[in-house]
């Protein structure tokens, strides 16, 4: 311990704060990641693909305007989905079926959609309403296959040749999870396509001039399987809840890792105990409440302020200073004589410079690596201020601990305490027969007042006064 205290007291304090600091933020933001990966919420799982065949009534009565129509609002239809394609990389196919006698494939299963207007054109209206021909036809074209998601998309006008059979090829399309949509114009059975479809939400009935908004809502229904699923599908993004939680315990993390290592630096410089159970119980509460408190602060202004870059850096850096400023406060616990405002000055100036390096490192080094050597950025400065702004002060002490070895403490109304407690501002051997409380050094009305509890005798102190108190030599010095 001996060669600790002597490696280290060599180091001037602001650099020895700002080291501990820094390694200490280090550390939590490592527990931290952890934290992070813990509490990721699971991937969504893969989107869908949809293979749709597109079944189209042809039979006489599509003649004249309803076929053009449908001809039109089908190829819309299939524009639209090749336009989703593209931009989501999908492998979305679709097939083109027509009946009137029977059913017939005018297109293959295909997701080179561009393919397909040609063979939609193509079509021509004759014969009978074979509707079960038809669904057969679609149906077969789907049960190659393995696709989550398979549909057919009915178009119709009239009623089938035969109800009874177009009943069984819809419930035989069902069965093989297959699900149907229907478009039916007015002079339909929306009652029989009720059944055929197992659920009225998914038979959108339409009149010639409408065909392209039924085309729509049939598309939905097909495409956005939470309009009519009862279990839509999750996304991966976290609630704003689960966000607060993650970065609250992230920073919490990063400020217990910071709070205590100040507090040991604080005793290594100090030649004390590094850390007792009392100070690390005040100092793991405190510090964990100042960095949850941080942490949820600069997370509510990222998610309620528009997003813009500047505001986005600003909620980081007052987030961050919110955790300097309180460390720094929590400091003064721990420091004699180190004032409250000072301390949380200089913690949340040391915050808001740290997050700069922050922001730039995980720029540089992106999300893990960023972060890590951010946070130990973040630490050196909170720490480094938080020794500097102690340098202002009226008075202080110089223990001399031996050659070359020596501490400053600032004096003020808090009595420095001399003794062998944990407690002890300067801690003197107990086995050489000094009590827990020794003496006391304080400033008062502007008089450094040593009091001796070991004789009861006090004695004024001024600027260049020194105490010969065991091996210790104390030096007594003023700003003025």
């Amino acid at each position: 311990m001996t060669v600790l205290y002597r490696l280290w007291n060599n180091i001037p304090k602001p650099l020895l704060f700002a080291l501990f600091a820094g390694g200490g933020c280090l550390i939590g933001a490592i527990v931290g990641e952890a934290f992070l990966n813990a509490t990721t919420p699971p991937p969504p799982p893969p989107p869908p693909v949809h293979s749709v065949s597109l079944l189209i009534d042809t039979s006489g009565s599509m003649k004249g305007e309803k076929l053009q129509e449908v001809k039109s609002s089908a190829i819309q239809f299939i524009r639209r989905r090749n336009s989703s394609n593209l931009s989501n990389l999908s492998k979305d196919s679709i097939a083109v079926i027509g009946f009137s006698n029977t059913g017939y494939v005018v297109a293959q299963q295909t997701n080179n959609l561009t393919t397909l207007e040609q063979p939609i054109n193509s079509l021509t209206a004759q014969g009978g309403t074979a509707m079960h021909r038809g669904l057969e036809t679609a149906m077969r074209e789907l049960l190659p296959t393995t696709d989550s998601s398979r549909s057919i998309l009915l178009f119709t006008d009239g009623q089938p040749d035969n109800v009874n059979l177009a009943l069984l090829a819809g419930q035989s399309a069902k069965k093989q999870g297959i699900r149907i949509v229907a478009v039916a114009t007015n002079d339909a059975d929306t009652k029989l396509l009720n059944q055929i479809t197992g659920n009225a939400s998914l038979v959108f009935s339409t009149s010639v001039g409408s065909f392209e908004q039924a085309f729509q809502k049939a598309e939905k229904a097909i495409y956005q399987s939470d309009i009519v699923s009862k279990n839509p599908t999750p996304v991966s993004k976290p609630s704003p809840a689960l966000s607060l939680l993650r970065i609250g315990g992230w920073t919490a993390s990063l400020g217990l890792g910071t709070g205590l290592a100040l507090i040991v630096s604080q005793n290594l410089y100090l030649h004390r105990r590094l850390l007792t159970s009392r100070q690390g119980l005040i100092g793991t509460v405190g510090s964990i409440i100042v960095g949850v408190i941080a942490g949820v602060a600069g997370q509510f202004i990222y998610v309620t302020i528009p997003a813009f870059a500047a505001l986005d850096i600003t909620s980081k850096i007052l987030g961050w200073s919110i955790l300097g400023s309180f460390l720094g406060g929590g400091m003064a616990v721990f420091v004699p004589n180190l004032k409250l405002g000072r301390a949380m000055l200089g913690g949340g100036m040391g915050g808001a410079l740290g997050v700069l390096g922050f922001w730039l490192a995980a720029g540089v080094f992106g999300d893990i690596t960023g972060r890590l050597l951010g946070a130990a950025i973040l630490g050196f400065f909170i720490g480094l201020m938080i020794a500097l702004v102690e340098k202002f002060r009226d008075a202080w002490l110089i223990v001399h601990w031996g050659l070359e070895e020596e501490s400053t403490i600032g004096l003020g109304a808090q009595p420095v305490v001399l003794g062998s407690s944990d407690q002890a501002h300067i801690y003197l051997p107990q086995e050489q027969g000094f009590p827990a409380t020794t003496a006391t050094i304080c400033l008062q009305g502007g008089k450094i007042e040593f009091n001796n509890k070991m004789n009861g005798q006090q004695q004024t102190l001024k600027n260049g006064s020194t105490l010969q108190i065991g091996n210790l030599t104390i030096e007594v010095k003023t700003a003025t």
